[in-house]
């Protein structure tokens, strides 16, 4: 079957805690090698190698336990913040193989795991066929790449994530299934013992002889949840016939930015500058994300000569900006460019950032809170409480309505979002910097447009150059009638007043000014 209709793919990394501790610690294949919560005597055994099974050590115990019954045991931590790093690299890597992606997540409960454990991916291999010839060739194409990463996988490709996700708990390599009644009797094969189910669940499955998934489905539900409790019961829904839709991971565009050079530039010193000044704002971008950088990628267009990419990663991700500026400083002091730079690109790849990560580079990167918040302290102290204040938005119409002033006792980092105003759309000849608005206390009233050189409107040197508009703005058609029409208008100094002809009263005022 070539089609793809309805298909899932289930790509199992097997106890992929103990696989990071191996890939970190490869001298320790061939030793029996635990995982612990911690580094304490006491610690609990999270998952174990085959030569630490074989020594009778098993999850739940203590490592002090584990140690009497081997002791060359070897142990490490694998932390829920690297653990969702991998996973995150993983998912990374996996997009070249479906744009749709879901990972699961840390299970609360031992039954959660019947789900997915960290290193369980469901991909949609939907329109993969074309670009691989069959689902065989796309599912050893994902296992090469996992291969690549120093971990191990199985691939299954079938039509119900559930029973993939039992099978691959089986099986290796990658098998494709061409038929739902074939997975169905294939997962009906696979031992309850290969299930991670509650200890109570499995003892009382085990009395009645009940061995394999497809015992257990036999069964009717009501029964089970009579006899077994919810644990059963949501065991037996999840690999029925039911249908559950994949929730992939939402894919991001790279943080990313780009930069031209006229005239083309080769000079170290300056091409430096440059990136760094386009880092910051790639840096800042990425800790929005909650993200730190794992990598840059550096592409440098030359005038007379195929493009130059450099990859440079730091030693743990980063959000320290001096750190990847000294990186980049190494590796151009040790690059020799054919051609100078016409265009510099800037790519950031990263990761999952701790809070503590985040908080530190938001309190270099930004205005000390503690200095800001003393500050605001001393003027209200010596100007009064009424003198600090900041505008709440309100929904009306008139801009002189459209906020209020209230007062503020502590400040936080700002937080923009956008708002849509068909005011600033179309303006004539601005850069996005220049879009502040300043707004006057009260409207002020302006001459009569003369009918005559309408140019020479405003007196010397602020002669009218060009306006754009009208947009108009009609409120309280309920009360009094308010129309008026907004322009734009560009002086001949360069200025950009904002100004409205009120309808009503047949005058132009000035509304404010944009900087």
């Amino acid at each position: 079957m070539s089609g793809s209709v309805d298909r899932t793919a289930c790509i199992d990394v097997p106890a992929l805690p103990l696989q990071l501790l191996l890939r970190r610690e490869p001298a320790w294949v061939d030793a029996a090698v635990v995982v612990v919560t911690d580094d304490r005597p006491q610690a609990e055994v999270l998952w174990v190698n085959e030569a630490a099974s074989r020594s009778r050590i098993r999850p739940g115990m203590s490592y002090a336990a584990a140690q009497s019954l081997d002791a060359k045991v070897r142990a490490g931590v694998v932390g829920p913040e690297e653990l969702d790093e991998r996973i995150d690299e993983i998912v990374d890597r996996l997009k070249g193989f479906s744009p749709r992606i879901e990972a699961a997540g840390r299970p609360r409960t031992p039954l959660e795991e019947v789900e997915g454990a960290p290193g369980t991916f469901w991909l949609d291999p939907s329109g993969m066929v074309p670009l691989f010839t069959s689902f065989e060739h796309w599912g050893h194409a994902i296992r090469q790449a996992l291969d690549a990463m120093g971990l191990r996988a199985t691939v299954v490709v079938g039509f119900h994530r559930f029973r993939c996700r039992a099978l691959a708990r089986v099986r290796h390599g990658v098998w494709v299934l061409e038929d739902p009644a074939i997975e169905r009797k294939a997962a009906g094969e696979v031992p309850l013992r290969a299930l991670t189910l509650p200890a109570k669940l499995r003892v009382g499955l085990d009395r009645l002889e009940i061995r394999t998934l497809g015992q257990l489905l036999a069964l009717p539900a009501p029964d089970l949840r009579a006899r077994f409790g919810e644990a059963a019961a949501y065991l037996h829904t999840c690999f029925s016939d039911g249908w559950t839709p994949l929730r992939p991971k939402v894919l991001v565009d790279p943080v990313r930015t780009t930069k031209q050079i006229e005239p083309p530039d080769d000079d170290r010193v300056r091409l430096v500058f440059l990136i760094k000044s386009m880092l910051h704002d790639l840096m800042v971008e990425l800790a929005d994300r909650g993200q730190a950088m794992t990598a840059l990628l550096l592409h440098l267009h030359l005038e007379h000569a195929e493009p130059h990419e450099e990859r440079l990663e730091p030693a743990r991700p980063t959000l320290d900006e001096p750190i990847v500026i000294d990186l980049v400083r190494l590796r151009l002091d040790a690059t020799t460019l054919s051609s100078p730079v016409r265009e510099i690109e800037l790519e950031l790849c990263g990761v999952k950032a701790s809070s503590g990560q985040l908080a530190l580079f938001r309190t270099q990167a930004r205005r000390d809170l503690d200095a800001a918040e003393r500050a605001l302290a001393r003027l209200r102290a010596w100007l009064g409480p009424e003198a600090v204040t900041r505008s709440r938005l309100r929904e009306r119409h008139l801009p002189e309505t459209s906020f209020d002033w209230e007062a503020i006792s502590t400040v936080g980092f700002a937080d923009p979002k956008v708002v849509g105003n068909p005011l600033e759309q179309e303006l004539p000849k601005v850069e996005p910097a220049h879009l502040v608005r300043r707004l006057l206390s009260h409207p002020l009233p302006l001459p009569p447009l003369p009918t005559q050189e309408p140019e020479a409107w405003l007196a010397p040197p602020e002669a009218m150059h060009s306006m754009l508009g009208p947009y108009r703005v009609l409120a309280e058609w309920w009360m009094t009638m308010v129309k008026r029409d907004y322009h734009f208008m560009e002086t001949d100094t360069g200025d950009l007043l904002w100004v409205f002809f009120d309808r009503a009263k047949q005058s132009w005022c000035q509304q404010g000014l944009v900087d």
